[in-house]
């Protein structure tokens, strides 16, 4: 393959190592990227505030894709913008849907500023979350959001996995539900808002189609996004689903699987 135009990377259990820190090694491979003329974006399901609390990603990444693609950050600026939210309605009548189908569910809804939660519990498991705004579980959740980036559904003691298998009955028009595997939790997003999808159509806007990109990802939300792009590489403890659909693999995030992979693709190994 010859030198990609973008490489475009998941943040957490794929560039970012233990702790969600950025090594010096995958520092130094994207500024080395971009040195040769390559783009590079993160496309992460973190929302902004959660991209610029790692102060080294500012100088490495061109872009970010937050919230699986909903939102679009500029990391040297830290503007943001909000492109594909779930409807009010739509977010409404999901909520009920999922409460019905997964009783002892808690709930949240990430507005790309703010996250506001019915239970502290959404807090356990999730890093830079905060600012939090917690509200009784009889209040109107939907109705306390300025938008809906992204609604989030957690089961205590369940897994992503058996969320899912629960709630595969349930369509809502526009939107994506997905998973993290065991984690138990799923999101929930307009399905504009994939990472697929959001990867393509800003790539499309600089001339940049599929055979010129390499992906990065782990997880069954990564999916599309290595699908999409010509060469894609899952981690090493990747997700099945993220394996499947990559066309390569690389080594684990703890061991700068990213960098390695970007070393031998621009020959600076």
């Amino acid at each position: 393959m010859p030198t990609p135009k973008v490489i475009a990377t998941d943040l957490d259990g794929t560039l970012l190592g233990p702790g969600g820190l950025l090594s010096e090694r995958n520092q130094k491979a994207l500024q080395t990227a971009r040195e040769h003329g390559v783009l590079t974006v993160a496309v992460t399901a973190r929302p902004p505030r959660a991209v610029y609390r790692v102060p080294e990603l500012a100088g490495v990444l061109d872009a970010a894709l937050c919230c699986t693609g909903a939102i679009r950050y500029d990391p040297a600026t830290r503007a943001a913008d909000l492109r594909h939210p779930i409807p009010t309605p739509v977010a409404r009548d999901l909520y009920e849907r999922l409460r019905a189908a997964l009783p002892g569910a808690v709930f949240a809804v990430e507005t790309g500023e703010r996250q506001i939660a019915q239970s502290p519990a959404l807090q356990e498991g999730v890093h830079l979350g905060d600012p939090w705004t917690l509200l009784d579980p009889d209040e109107d959740l939907i109705g306390a959001a300025e938008a809906v980036a992204e609604l989030i559904v957690r089961v205590p003691g369940s897994t992503g996995t058996a969320m899912s298998e629960r709630t595969r009955h349930i369509r809502a028009p526009g939107v994506s539900l997905w998973h993290w595997g065991s984690f138990p939790e799923i999101e929930c997003t307009a399905a504009e808002a994939n990472k697929g999808a959001a990867l393509a159509a800003w790539c499309a806007e600089r001339g940049i189609g599929p055979a010129d990109a390499v992906a990065f990802g782990d997880m069954p939300n990564d999916v599309s996004m290595l699908a999409w792009a010509g060469r894609s590489f899952a981690m090493g403890r990747a997700h099945p689903e993220a394996v499947a659909a990559a066309t390569d693999r690389a080594e684990d995030a703890a061991e700068d699987g990213v960098a390695r992979a970007i070393e031998t693709l621009l020959g600076t190994a």
